[in-house]
């Protein structure tokens, strides 16, 4: 789960049975076998100030292998010399959008380590979570478990000062087999810093399916909203692996 700055501590409270059974379920994913997959990332962002909006957006293909050798990320020549052409546009005009670049750093080495193997980054993120309602749901067509979530965000003591409003909840539907066939999370939050108010936001979806001893997110989608400062951002984002 990725969650803006403020929240990157964040943890989940659990103490209802349904989500015991979850955690019980995640647990016996290791992960250890290798894995091949597509990494497909696509990017669009628009920035305003006292200027018209500025709209960016790009997308990138990468080659992924995971296994006890650890992970490789295999990026195509063809984006590699794209980079560099944008590079050397931006050197001339730096003003100029570099959108494969832009898409290149959006992807983390260690987000993609926890997309090929995520059972363990959300028994993190599930270890202190509260449930305030669980329930029989469907996501998309197939029968499912829903668990609602209360969060309590550990936010540092630097940051919590200047906020004055923060709202965190998230979403877990389970599937048959006990394991989670999605999980979603949405972050407000209203501060202000040397008398100047700022507010955000951000949603995220995670879509899994189970390949052999390990849990992959198949899919993230995210979307963060930022202003303050005189100034307004939107980011959205896809993130898809197609396992080989």
């Amino acid at each position: 789960m990725r969650l803006p700055i403020l929240l990157l501590s964040l943890a989940l409270p659990i103490g209802a049975t349904g989500l015991d059974d979850l955690r019980s379920s995640l647990q016996k994913l290791q992960g250890a076998e290798p894995v091949k997959a597509t990494l497909d990332h696509s990017f669009w962002r628009q920035t305003m100030d006292d200027k018209k909006p500025v709209i960016s957006q790009g997308k990138v293909t990468a080659q992924l292998e995971d296994g006890p050798q650890g992970l490789k990320v295999t990026w195509g020549r063809g984006t590699l010399q794209q980079a560099a052409k944008e590079l050397a546009a931006q050197e001339r005009e730096p003003d100029r959008p570099a959108p494969t670049r832009t898409a290149l750093r959006n992807v983390d080495p260690l987000e993609v380590g926890e997309a090929l193997n995520h059972a363990e980054a959300l028994l993190r993120d599930l270890a202190q979570a509260q449930v305030q309602e669980e329930k029989a749901d469907t996501w998309q067509g197939k029968s499912a478990r829903l668990l609602v979530l209360k969060l309590t965000p550990k936010i540092p003591e630097s940051q919590k000062k200047y906020l004055k409003e923060l709202k965190v909840e998230a979403k877990v539907w389970v599937g048959a087999d006990g394991l989670p066939l999605a999980f979603s999370s949405s972050v407000s939050y209203k501060g202000s810093r040397m008398f100047i108010s700022f507010e955000g936001g951000n949603t995220q979806e995670l879509q899994f399916t189970r390949i052999g001893n390990r849990l992959v997110a198949v899919r993230t989608t995210s979307e963060d909203r930022n202003s303050g400062f005189g100034a307004s951002s939107q980011t959205k984002k896809t993130t898809t692996l197609t396992v080989l």
